[in-house]
């Protein structure tokens, strides 16, 4: 029998799985032992997000990559980028 791996300690990861039911909040499925299991900032800290347990969720690492991407994306959108026919932009301004 393998078991979960995750990055994280224990105790805050099993009190996560425990709050979460064992679902990954990200794409709803169920954890299995053989999971790789991270430890996400609901807020990312860089938009202000706290470093405490309600702002914390255990994900799939696979979906955390996907939320942090577009977390970073957003960054993005944030500084005035836009999409535009599927191509992201920035706004041209002229002096």
């Amino acid at each position: 029998m393998s078991k979960v791996q995750y990055t994280g300690t224990p105790t805050r990861v099993a009190k996560l799985l425990k709050k979460q039911k064992g679902i990954c909040p990200q794409c709803k499925q169920h954890f299995t032992p053989d999971d790789l299991i991270e430890v996400d900032h609901i807020i990312p800290k860089s938009k202000g997000g706290k470093d405490e347990f309600n702002n914390l969720q255990a994900l799939h690492r696979h979906c955390h990559d996907v939320k942090s991407k577009n977390d970073y994306l957003y960054d993005w959108l944030d500084n005035g980028y836009e999409w535009k026919d599927d191509v992201l932009t920035v706004p041209m301004t002229r002096d």
